[in-house]
Formats: C-alpha cells, sequence, structure tokens
C-alpha cells in the first residue's frame, strides 16, 4: 500500500485534473488504502484505455483534459504489496 505522503505529493490524490496519476487504485474493502498498480497486470490494460482516449479526443479535435480524467504517469511504479507501505518517504 501507499504511504499518505506518497498519494499525496507524487499521485496527487486530491487533484481532480488530468495531473493525478493513472495507476492509482483504491482497495476495495479498505477505502483508506491505495495502490500502484504501475508494475501490475493491470497496467497494460490501463494503458490502452488511456491510449484509446487520448486518440479517441484527438480524433474528435478536443482537448484530453477536458474532461478530467487520471492520465498521470508520475513515478516509476511500485510492485502491489497490500500489507507494506510504500513511497517515496518510506525505506523499503
Amino acid at each position: 500500500m501507499l504511504s499518505l505522503k506518497q498519494i499525496k505529493d507524487v499521485c496527487l490524490v486530491d487533484d481532480v485534473t488530468h495531473r493525478r496519476c493513472r495507476y492509482l487504485s483504491q482497495d476495495d474493502n479498505d477505502r483508506n488504502k491505495f495502490y500502484c498498480m504501475k508494475i501490475s497486470a493491470k497496467a497494460e490494460k490501463i494503458d490502452e484505455e488511456i491510449d484509446s482516449y487520448v486518440h479517441s479526443m484527438h480524433m474528435k479535435g478536443k482537448n484530453i483534459h477536458a474532461d478530467n480524467l487520471p492520465l498521470g504517469d508520475n513515478c516509476g511504479g511500485y510492485p502491489l504489496l497490500r500489507h507494506i507501505e510504500q513511497g517515496y518517504d518510506q525505506k523499503n
């Protein structure tokens, strides 16, 4: 799970714009836990969805940032570990 500093300072959890990290995922059972999906099987699907969205918006001549969907690739990624706190402020 990601540390509070990581999700606020890097993943930009509170940012309602496109700058929020696309790989940030909230735990289904504990809404206070977040994970980075960049180094996971889901990353490829996330990237494909973002690429499709960007292509679609360009084809329509629209601004890709208009819908404020998370488009950021804000860090190098962390493996999906549910019980170990991870982030730039943690010693792993």
